[in-house]
């Protein structure tokens, strides 16, 4: 008698160690395609928390960073990729974004070989991906970096104090720091939708004060969301609006400080905290190119922590509405949708020959990145 049909590997939550060790093994598989470093390593951050790593050791948290693209081009190819950055989690007890980061790594570069799409993307975009951002409260499964909320902790409408105190917060901003960003999605659970800007209370009175690209912005949103579709857990895709309309102002939130730093100036505060040994002063003073990116906040699932039933497993990131749907190939799906946003391209077939009695030669052509197309 036969078993239930198969439907691939399914996804799964990852401890601390199972998950630094499957981003080791793909950049050490794919060292063309990825190079892996940490907050430590690259920015010589502290380190905030102790972890266990895969062989049962104990030691301190690191900050993982991915970077993803196919890095055969040249120099001056390489730094002219437009880049996005994608966070698993600045609350580490919302577990979601963890294993869609997580899972995207392994997508990208375990099928570039194979699928077209994926192969564009590695080739003609910058990838960087954190997928434990707040890594101690990422391997705890708790929300703050030891007792700290690090989604408060960004120098926008806050205190000169109350900024930057955390490890994961000062990732994030090394990250903006040292890269050229175009968009960012940060994943977070408690609900489900897509939030832009703003969010901060400056630009709450009652009702959602809305930014210079609210345009935009929806109109990225609403491609992210019809890309994701329900997940089949969800009998809807994802709502989408402003942060302060469809989830709440805060204080030193991530999300409008990382889309206006460099230019709503009136509302940033140069950071000086005493935790972790303080951080440098002028790692807040910022140019007018440095902290502008498209930030967008996914709220990925009512639970922070679903049943793991309920992730879905690989046939349902290209299989939307099928028995392997879930929240994982939802969100991956709408990060690949994203990484596919940043630049317009046309990929042209090759050249049919005309018509009889025609005196054009006709193309095909099929564009990609792009929201409306004539």
């Amino acid at each position: 008698m036969d078993g239930p049909p198969s439907h691939g590997r399914a996804f799964a939550y990852y401890t601390y160690g199972a998950a630094s060790s499957l981003l080791q093994s793909l950049a050490r598989d794919y060292p063309q395609l990825a190079s892996l470093t940490t907050a430590q390593e690259a920015y010589g951050l502290r380190s905030a928390g102790t972890c266990t790593d895969s062989a049962g050791h104990q030691g301190p948290c690191l900050n993982h960073i991915i970077q993803i693209s196919n890095r055969s081009a040249n120099a001056a190819v390489l730094s002219a990729r437009p880049q996005i950055y994608i966070s698993g989690a600045l609350h580490g007890d919302e577990q979601v974004g963890i294993v869609t980061a997580l899972e995207l790594c392994r997508w990208l570069l375990t099928r570039y070989a194979t699928d077209d799409w994926v192969r564009r993307l590695v080739d003609t975009r910058m990838v960087l991906i954190s997928p434990m951002t707040n890594a101690v409260g990422s391997a705890t499964r708790r929300r703050d970096e030891l007792g700290i909320d690090p989604n408060r902790d960004f120098p926008f409408d806050q205190s000169a104090g109350s900024c930057m105190q955390t490890v994961t917060a000062r990732t994030v901003n090394e990250i903006y720091r040292a890269h050229l960003l175009q968009l960012v999605v940060t994943f977070h659970g408690g609900m489900q939708a897509i939030g832009y800007n703003w969010g901060a209370y400056p630009y709450w009175r009652g009702v959602p004060s809305r930014s210079p690209d609210d345009a935009a912005m929806r109109d990225v949103a609403a491609v992210m969301s019809r890309y994701a579709g329900s997940g089949r857990v969800n009998r809807a895709p994802y709502r989408y609006s402003t942060m302060n309309e469809i989830v709440y102002p805060v204080h030193g939130g991530m999300e409008d400080w990382g889309y206006a730093a460099s230019w709503d100036t009136s509302h940033v505060t140069p950071c000086a905290p005493k935790a972790n040994g303080g951080y440098a002063a002028e790692k807040t003073h910022y140019g007018r190119d440095a902290i502008r990116a498209v930030t967008i906040l996914v709220e990925t699932s009512d639970q922070k922590m679903p049943p793991a039933s309920t992730l879905g497993g690989e046939e349902g990131v290209y299989g939307a509405g099928g028995p392997a749907d879930g929240h994982v190939p939802r969100n991956m799906r709408l990060a690949l949708a994203s990484i596919d946003l940043l630049q317009p391209h046309i990929e042209l077939a090759p050249s049919l020959p005309a018509r009889p009695g025609e005196g054009c030669l006709r193309l095909e052509w099929q564009g990609w990145g792009a929201i409306k197309g004539g």
